[in-house]
């Protein structure tokens, strides 16, 4: 299933021939709607888990279980760079894996019922003295981000075994992204909606019992992704023996640092999440405490994810009528802007505060559907490159640089708001509301600038891509393996 890989700079690396070079590639055969839903489907399971820790794990320590806010940056840098080091190992088991359901879906098939369970242990409030309690907290963030990216690895790596079409892929991730967002509005919406029903008088219990709930929601979706989906079959050359470990790693390393394209997407994309960590993590404490409408953070957190929801298509067609990278660029000026009106001092208009929040939300969604289609291209670049075809490693150590932005991100968010005298479930002084509407506005708006600076010289458009997969295709000989 995997086919033979050589080293960049072996016998079989060679350098991409020219922009002029002839050659389209054939017209791709559409997915079926099944596998496209089904497909979809299984991001709606991925994001009730990704924005439920993201949205409410930090809250949920420092504001029900009364961890302090940098210990509760600390723990979750911790847990990111675990998270960070597990994703290229996990990709590489991927890429290794052989099976009767393909090399990704078996991990579809039997890692959620583990995730489900750790996520509700992740929300538990054991009783348990404060030193105790941040191991505690630790430790679950531990496992179940490792049982996360045991599936998200696999998973993301699908779309590159299901489709080589860039067109197909943007749609593909277009649907994906609606799927994710509408997980996101649920688990906005039924985490503390649960969490409120389920406790009991005194009791700290509801959020762990609305975890378990949304854990199994997301179970069926994982399943029905895996009866829906189908890889395909892959080469006779799949059955020889693979590569060994330390040099099929070496080699990847080695690609990475050769692929222009890969490079200025991770970067580009590590650069705005680490901005926009920042922003995402403080939305509840800026409509509690900016906006002192505690009251509204049941619906705040699910209308922000219905603003993403609604301007996929519209990221969609952008890119269908300019190009990924346009879009990308597009999505850039306008955090800027609306990020920046954010930092104004002073307490908004409740109305006009939502609106700014649901405008960042909208703009940023840009950087969701770009990257993700423009990743699964990067590995036919690749190929035709360097000779190896690494789908689940170039998504490993994508997922890699993005959680090691976001657990940074997080750890030196607590730190600014500890520093600035911020304390839970008081009213915050000059410099805590300060340095929240700083994590909300000026942070992503110098995220926003520099991501820029790095994707003005991306070159890998659609055209190209084409051009890439018609030679691949071309060159293929019969125990297909590119030339």
């Amino acid at each position: 299933m995997q086919a033979e890989q050589g080293e960049p700079g072996g016998p079989r690396a060679r350098a991409a021939p020219p922009a002029g070079t002839p050659g389209a590639a054939p017209a791709a055969t559409p997915l079926p709607a099944r596998a496209r839903f089904g497909f979809a489907v299984g991001d709606f399971g991925f994001n009730l888990y990704w924005q439920g820790l993201g949205l409410f794990l930090i809250y949920f320590q420092t504001d029900v279980l009364g961890i302090p806010a940098a210990w509760a940056g600390l723990c979750y840098l911790i847990a990111s760079v675990w998270d960070g080091l597990t994703d290229p190992v996990m990709g590489a088991i991927a890429d290794r894996t052989r099976s009767r359901w393909g090399k990704f879906r078996p991990f579809l098939l039997f890692g959620p019922v583990p995730l489900a369970a750790a996520f509700a242990m992740t929300f538990w409030a054991p009783d348990l003295p404060l030193p105790w309690l941040i191991a505690y907290t630790l430790c679950t963030q531990l496992v179940v981000r490792a049982l996360y990216t045991a599936l998200a690895i696999p998973y993301s790596s699908l779309s590159v075994a299901i489709t080589s079409d860039s067109a197909q892929r943007t749609a593909l991730t277009g649907l994906r992204m609606q799927c994710a967002f509408l997980g996101g509005i649920a688990v906005a919406y039924l985490m503390p909606a649960l969490a409120a029903w389920l406790s009991a008088p005194g009791n700290r219990g509801g959020y762990g019992l609305a975890a378990a709930v949304i854990g199994a929601i997301a179970t069926a979706a994982f399943l029905y992704c895996f009866a829906s989906v189908r890889e395909p079959e892959y080469p006779a050359s799949s059955g020889a023996p693979l590569p060994r470990v330390f040099s099929d790693a070496r080699g990847f390393l080695l690609v990475v640092r050769g692929s222009e394209p890969l490079l200025r997407v991770l970067i580009a994309k590590s650069l705005i999440t680490f901005a926009l960590t920042m922003h995402t993590r403080n939305i509840v404490y800026y409509v509690k405490y900016v906006l002192g409408e505690v009251e509204l953070l049941p619906y705040a957190m699910p209308l922000l994810t219905t603003a993403s929801f609604v301007s996929v298509p519209v990221w969609v067609w952008v890119i269908r009528r300019t190009s990924k990278r346009t879009a990308w660029l597009i999505g850039c000026g306008a955090t800027l802007a609306f990020a920046l009106c954010l930092q104004v001092p002073g307490r908004p208009p409740l109305a006009l505060g939502i609106a700014l929040l649901c405008a960042v939300a909208a703009s940023t969604t840009a950087f969701a559907v770009c990257f993700w289609s423009m990743l699964p291209d990067t590995v036919e670049y690749n190929e035709l490159r360097f000779g190896r075809r690494d789908a689940a490693k170039v998504f490993g150590v994508a997922s890699f640089s993005q959680k090691i932005a976001m657990g940074l991100s997080a750890a030196a968010a607590g730190l600014f708001l500890e520093d600035s005298g911020f304390l839970a479930n008081q009213a915050q002084g000059p410099d805590a509301l300060a340095a929240i509407r700083t994590t909300m506005g000026l942070a992503p708006a110098i995220g926003a600038a520099l991501s820029y600076l790095v994707m003005h010289g991306y070159t890998l458009d659609d055209r190209e891509h084409r051009r890439i997969v018609a030679l691949l295709e071309a060159g293929r000989t019969d125990d297909g393996r590119a030339p």
